[in-house]
């Protein structure tokens, strides 16, 4: 977030890893349980926020992009099929 001038711990990359880390394996993020059960999905201001900020720095995000290009279609709960 250096780019942004966001002032975040030195450590926080340590932080996040041990919180991922210490995750149960069966444990599911919160875009799992909305897209099983068809809710809207809050993933404009999570992934897509990240990819428009790595963007607008020159930063790439393939990780959160292919997250988000995947799941937009599903924004507001399963597309309609014809």
């Amino acid at each position: 977030m250096r780019a942004s001038k966001i002032d975040l711990p030195a450590d926080c990359v340590e932080q996040a890893l041990a919180t991922a880390t210490a995750a149960e394996p069966s444990a599911r993020g919160s875009l799992y349980h909305d897209l099983v059960v068809g809710r809207r999905l809050e993933l404009e201001s999570l992934n897509g926020e990240v990819v428009r900020r790595g963007r607008e720095h020159g930063i790439e995000t393939p990780l959160n992009f292919a997250i988000y290009a995947t799941l937009r279609p599903y924004v507001d709960g399963p597309p309609i099929l014809p």
